[in-house]
C-alpha cells in the first residue's frame, strides 16, 4: 500500500476496524519476537485510545497510565515508563 497522504491512510484504518487485523498483527509480532529469542515485546498507547481490552486479550499485561516496568527480570538496573496520559503493556517470554 503506497499511501502518501497520512489521512488517507487514517480512514483506510478505520474502514478495516472490527476485521481483527490489529489482533493479527500482535500475534505475529509476538511470534516474530519469541522466534528471535527476545525477551519481551512492550509497547504504550495513549489512555483515551482504551486499548487496555484488546492488548490483554492478546496476551499482554497492561499498566495503569503512567506506571512502567522495571527490567531486573533480564538484568537491567532500570525500567520503562510511561508518561500520565499513557499505558504501557508488555509480554515476558517464558522461561525456556
Amino acid at each position: 500500500m503506497d499511501i502518501e497522504d497520512p489521512k488517507e491512510l487514517v480512514r483506510r484504518g478505520y474502514e478495516a476496524r472490527g476485521q481483527g487485523l490489529s489482533g493479527v498483527l500482535m500475534k505475529r509480532a509476538w511470534q516474530v519476537y519469541d522466534q528471535l529469542d527476545y525477551f519481551m515485546l512492550y509497547g504504550s498507547f495513549e489512555t483515551e485510545r482504551d486499548l487496555g481490552a484488546f492488548c490483554k486479550g492478546c496476551g499482554y499485561t497492561v499498566h495503569v497510565p503512567g506506571e512502567g516496568f522495571l527490567l531486573e527480570r533480564i538484568g537491567l538496573p532500570f525500567g520503562i515508563h510511561a508518561g500520565p496520559d499513557q499505558c504501557v503493556f508488555i509480554r515476558w517470554r517464558p522461561p525456556r
